[in-house]
């Protein structure tokens, strides 16, 4: 599991980072924030609750290319109840999603060092990027 997880991180770590000197946007619940501070993102965060209708997205876009990490609250499965931190982006090899679930504590640290440009441990994180919907 270690080769692999080190294979990941390592194949992943530049892309999978927050853009250095890219805007941010923040969507709540569908509707974008103006304005963002981190205290939105915060409060965004403790708002978030077991409801389809109910995440946070906090983006970064420049032309064509982006980057993201999303929460919402698991619904169903094994970590019901549980904040799920989702991270995708673009590049060259097309689009990348990674997820894992956790506790609230754990969204909170890596909104955090996203916002604050610090780089971000994928730890505990799974490749969904072949469940992406295709092109069309």
């Amino acid at each position: 599991m270690g080769l692999f997880s080190n294979f990941f991180q390592n194949e992943c770590s530049l892309g999978a980072q927050p853009r250095t000197g890219w805007s941010w946007s923040l969507s709540v619940n569908g509707m974008p924030v103006a304005h963002v501070s981190w205290e939105d993102v915060t409060k965004a965060l403790d708002g978030l609750c077991p409801h389809e209708d109910s995440f946070v997205i906090l983006e970064q876009r420049k032309g064509q290319d982006y980057w993201f990490i999303q929460s919402a609250v698991a619904l169903a499965g094994p970590h019901t109840g549980e904040y799920v931190v989702g991270v995708g982006w673009n590049d060259d090899k097309g689009r990348h999603y990674m997820e894992r679930c956790g506790g609230a504590g754990r969204a909170v640290d890596m909104f955090r060092a996203a916002w604050q440009g610090k780089t971000l441990d994928f730890s505990g994180f799974e490749d969904q990027s072949d469940q992406l919907p295709g092109d069309s």
